[in-house]
């Protein structure tokens, strides 16, 4: 009975050990402000990004903007889509500002900032009208691909 308990120890021993060297899962970092985001030099204009959810697109990220690049920019904005949605927010959208940049809120949510390098590569005179022109984007977008249980019920009389 005690070789058994020892073999088993043994072998328990082995596989606790085996999996603190085993390969670690690709870890994603999801960054709570523009803070804690790492800096990095700016992508040519040419290089934009779609953002939506299935078919739908909410708008073109043109590029790199406040010192982001593009992929970590779209992360951030498609986890907080993902967020916004799973909560079941269709609105209110609107424009407001975070350190005097327009900034797109989703009810309490904040979305996007728009900087002045995203309106001169999406050809918008100022940031504060691309930013505009993509919450009335972002607020057709939201109640299309808003999860069924949150979709708009008929109401009961």
């Amino acid at each position: 009975m005690r070789t058994i308990a020892g073999v088993t120890l043994l072998v328990l021993l082995v596989l606790a050990a085996s999996g603190a060297w085993a390969e670690q899962p690709e870890e994603y970092v999801l960054y709570g402000s523009y803070e804690d985001v790492p800096s990095v030099g700016w992508w040519p204009a040419d290089a934009s990004g779609m953002i939506g959810v299935g078919g739908v697109e909410f708008f073109v990220i043109p590029g790199n903007g406040g010192g982001v690049t593009l992929p970590v920019r779209a992360e951030i904005v498609d986890a907080r889509i993902t967020e916004i949605l799973s909560a079941g927010i269709s609105g209110p959208v609107c424009v407001g500002d975070v350190r005097g940049q327009p900034t797109i809120y989703v009810a309490e949510h904040r979305l996007i900032t728009i900087y002045d390098v995203d309106a001169a590569n999406a050809g918008a005179c100022c940031a504060h009208t691309l930013a505009e022109k993509w919450a009335q984007s972002v607020a057709a977008a939201l109640p299309q691909v808003l999860p069924s249980p949150y979709a708009a019920q008929p109401v009961e009389e």
